[in-house]
């Protein structure tokens, strides 16, 4: 369960308003990924749903029968709508391994109008168990078109004693009309400390040099940098950062970080390392006492287009990634 460190204020917002009896109605958990707004709506699902036994506040500690149901996927009371699986195979896979083993590419591309409309029969009766039924959206940014209109709907005339909790990683983005029904909730990244706890707790094997690493290329952000984790970021980091201080001119590791995201088997990596470099470059620039020109600017610029055209283009991994590393030798020679 994500951790509520640096999310005080959202939750004191939240249970303010409960306490008011003032709760509204539809909430959009707004933040960028990793911020743990799915660990914030999952306890605030709790606590609603804990109606014979209301805990004094949110909690990790989930130990009771509203607890139980919600970690068995069995709530009467409780929905979360995410995107589905992509096809019949993966399709099977999740009912084998559960949805949470499917990769990103075996996901459906939006969450179907179909699974907004399976919300209905909930809403045609009282709750079973709890004071309230609790619908969470993982992430409304995902909400194809029509469903979007569909949970609108829902938003407009909402059944009685009923709670969204609509995460977005973009609410910019959502329609206005959604926006407008809903009370915005913002979640800000960690500091530097809270993060270090976080991946303490998470990752407790992580080695001190990794972990201040992962705090870094996380930015705030306990997900990202967990993921990054995962995949080994910070060797791959600590070879990037090499390449900028020193520039690589014998372009030995440039050649070393290509091969090393070569392989298939490296996908993750290569992934999570696109999703980085940007990043890396540009912490180079805005710590450079130099003047930032017009040329180093482009390098960037170049560096971010790569980056985000590397995967749909299905661009050569080794080629993008001594593309990637030439620019950071060029900037930190540029920057020296």
């Amino acid at each position: 369960m994500t951790s509520y460190l640096g999310h005080d204020k959202p939750r004191q917002i939240f249970k303010q308003a409960l306490d008011r009896d003032m709760l509204h109605h539809a909430w959009i958990l707004a933040g960028d990924k990793g911020l743990g707004k799915m660990g914030f709506a999952q306890q605030a699902a709790h606590f609603l749903l804990n109606s014979r036994n209301r805990p004094t506040g949110f909690s990790d500690i989930q130990d009771d029968e509203a607890g139980h149901l919600l970690a068995a996927g069995s709530h009467p009371d409780f929905r979360l709508l995410r995107r589905g699986a992509k096809s019949e195979k993966e399709e099977k896979k999740a009912r084998d391994q559960g949805l949470d083993a499917l990769e990103e590419h075996e996901l459906a591309r939006n969450i179907k109008v179909d699974q907004v409309r399976a919300l209905q029969p909930l809403f045609q009766n009282q709750a079973s168990i709890s004071e309230y039924r609790v619908v969470v959206i993982d992430a409304a940014d995902d909400l194809e078109r029509a469903g979007a209109n569909a949970i609108l709907k829902n938003l407009e005339e909402p059944p009685k004693n009923t709670i969204f909790l609509l995460i977005s990683h973009m609410p910019d983005r959502l329609l206005p009309t959604i926006r407008s029904r809903c009370q915005m909730l913002r979640f800000d990244p960690l500091s530097d400390e809270d993060m270090r706890t976080v991946l303490k707790q998470a990752a407790p094997r992580l080695e001190e040099a990794d972990l201040e690493a992962l705090v870094v290329a996380g930015e705030g952000s306990p997900g990202r940098a967990l993921k990054y984790a995962e995949v080994g970021l910070a060797e791959l980091e600590g070879i990037a950062r090499e390449i900028i201080k020193t520039g690589d001119q014998n372009n030995q590791l440039k050649s070393d970080l290509a091969r090393k995201l070569a392989l298939k088997a490296a996908t993750p990596r290569y992934r999570a390392f696109l999703e980085r470099a940007p990043s890396l470059i540009a912490d180079q620039i805005k710590s450079s006492d130099a003047p930032c020109s017009l040329t180093t600017i482009e390098k960037w610029r170049e560096a971010c287009d790569l980056a985000t055209s590397a995967l749909p283009k299905s661009l050569d991994n080794q080629a993008v990634i001594f593309r990637l590393g030439s620019l950071m030798g060029d900037i930190g020679r540029a920057n020296d």
